[in-house]
Parts: structure tokens; C-alpha cells; sequence
């Protein structure tokens, strides 16, 4: 014999397996945010400027500054954002190694010891390959000796970071102990990350 559907034996159902259905509900989100996480449109690489800051920075005058770099300077970027690090002793340096090492964040900004460690195991582009760059500080008659590192492994010497303090204006934005700007050897967008180096290079100069 079925048994009669009525509000009693709703009420009857519900109170026992109320959960399934809560179940169901939160399966059913989840499905859907999981979809729309993977199918979601992300710019590729070359379409977008990532700069990590480990230290202290302006989030929305950083942002305003990159968004006006992208709108004025860089108009075939689609993404130009800025990310701050953990400024501690401990997660800092955690980050810094997970994000360089899966190729992620084209221009950073880092204390002087992680650069010197950085540089030390070659981790940053040569700058001084870059003849616009070198002109820019030639011209300015900016020395940029500190900025120069030796690799343990090769021997070699490269200009691996920009001093932070060669550049007056950039600490209305972001600054770090000693920062130097460094550009990872692996991030993957060395032409977009060096032209947005050179942008910043000159505007911070100011």
C-alpha cells in the first residue's frame, strides 16, 4: 500500500532526510563554481604584466599607475596588476621561491637578501643586455654597481636588479628593505616585463 502524500507524511520526510537534499544543493554548487573555475577566460601570458612586490606597497595607487601604463603605453596588454607578498621573514621568502619556481609574477621587487640569494643562483635576467635600458641610465648618469651579481655557478657577472633607491618616486608606490627590481629568468614574458621595467625606470626617476 503507498503511503498518502500529505503535509504530515512531507513533514515526516523532510525531518529525516532534510540532509540529503542539503547535499545535493552543496554538490550542485560545487559542481557549477568548479565549472566555471576551468572554462573561465584567463589572459595568456603574453597578454598581461604580473609585478610582486615583498615589502610594503600602495595597492591602489600602484594599480592606477599600471591601469595608465596599460591605457596609454602598453594598450596590447589586457591585464597589468600588481601583487603584494607576505612581508615577513618567514612566509615572505616561501612565497617568493613557489612563485619564481612555477614561473609566475614578471617584475618583482625584493628585499636585498632574497635578491642577492636570487642572483646568486642566477634566477633574474642579465639587464645589461638591454641597450634601451643601459641608455636610459647612462644618460641619467645613474651608477648602477650595486645592482651587479655574481653567479655561483657560472662564474659570471650580470646586472640583475635596479637599486630601488635609484629611483626616488617609485617609494609613493611600493618599497622594500634595500628593494631591488629584478625580472625572473623563467617568467616566461621577458619582452613585456623589460618594456614595463623601462616605463617604470623612467617615470620613477622623477
Amino acid at each position: 500500500m503507498r503511503t498518502p502524500i500529505n503535509s504530515k507524511t512531507l513533514k515526516q520526510h523532510f525531518a529525516y532526510n532534510w540532509w540529503k537534499y542539503l547535499l545535493v544543493a552543496l554538490l550542485a554548487f560545487g559542481l557549477v563554481d568548479i565549472l566555471y573555475t576551468v572554462t573561465a577566460y584567463r589572459s595568456p601570458p603574453e597578454k598581461k604584466v604580473e609585478f610582486y612586490v615583498y615589502g610594503l606597497m600602495d595597492q591602489e595607487k600602484l594599480t592606477a599607475y599600471m591601469d595608465h601604463v596599460r591605457s596609454s603605453e602598453m594598450e596590447d596588454m589586457e591585464v597589468m596588476t600588481p601583487l603584494q607578498l607576505m612581508n615577513d621573514n618567514y612566509y615572505g621568502p616561501m612565497q617568493v621561491m613557489t612563485y619564481m619556481a612555477a614561473g609566475e609574477g614578471d617584475l618583482y621587487l625584493l628585499p636585498r637578501d632574497e635578491f642577492v640569494n636570487g642572483a646568486a643562483q642566477g634566477s633574474f635576467l642579465a639587464l645589461e643586455n638591454d641597450p634601451e635600458l643601459m641608455a636610459f641610465f647612462d644618460k641619467a648618469g645613474i651608477n648602477l654597481q650595486n645592482g651587479w651579481r655574481k653567479e655561483t655557478e657560472t662564474g659570471e657577472t650580470h646586472l640583475c636588479g635596479i637599486p630601488q633607491n635609484k629611483l626616488p618616486g617609485l617609494s609613493k608606490y611600493a618599497s622594500a628593505t634595500n628593494g631591488y627590481l629584478c625580472i625572473p629568468v623563467n617568467c616566461g614574458n621577458e619582452e613585456n616585463a623589460l618594456k614595463f621595467l623601462r616605463i617604470l625606470c623612467r617615470d620613477m626617476l622623477q
